[in-house]
């Protein structure tokens, strides 16, 4: 048997590239690269970042009342985290998920929480990011078909993400007891 030399290198070329992977700087998820570029500011790789995109579309296509999508936006940007100088990003989502875990409350009910708070420019004060990840990621949620699953899974996703923020449980609950006028 014969082997082409022209497409002997193209075929080793094809499986050193599949085994290459990347580590996601936010959640540590590891996923096959396609060697793009990191994605600097979502603290995410490429790879972590496409995932959230097929998560989102399909939230926003949900169709549901209670805007499941905002649990989602939440989960992610909390689990990606990066220290900022307003950390906004930080509270809005320590918020919508103590709004959501801790009271029940729907996506649109923390959506808009988030809009009563950014009436008014405020400090949001220094945070740490935990040392301890939280245990599911975006493609725990992605794994489950398309359903009632699929959003049990993605709210705990955010349970997770919310209770690897343990640190940061006592500031969230007093900020929305003294700055929110519906608790």
């Amino acid at each position: 048997m014969r082997v082409c030399q022209r497409h002997a290198g193209r075929n080793r070329l094809r499986r050193l590239s599949a085994e290459v992977t990347s580590l996601c700087p936010g959640c540590g998820l590891e996923l096959p690269s396609d060697s793009t570029a990191p994605e600097g500011r979502h603290n995410s790789s490429p790879e972590c970042w496409r995932l959230f995109g097929e998560l989102s579309a399909y939230t926003l296509t949900h169709g549901d009342p209670g805007f499941i999508h905002q649990h989602a936006v939440d989960a992610w940007q909390l689990q990606h985290s990066l220290i900022t100088k307003s950390n906004i990003g930080i509270a809005f989502s320590l918020i919508g998920l103590y709004l959501a875990i801790e009271k029940g409350q729907t996506g649109r009910q923390a959506q808009l929480a988030h809009m009563e708070l950014g009436r008014v420019k405020r400090d949001w004060g220094r945070f740490e990011i935990p040392e301890q990840r939280a245990s599911l990621t975006v493609r725990d949620v992605l794994e489950v078909p398309p359903g009632p699953g699929r959003e049990a899974k993605l709210m705990e996703w955010a349970k997770a993400v919310w209770m690897s923020w343990s640190h940061a449980h006592g500031w969230t609950a007093e900020i929305c007891k003294n700055l929110l006028s519906r608790e």
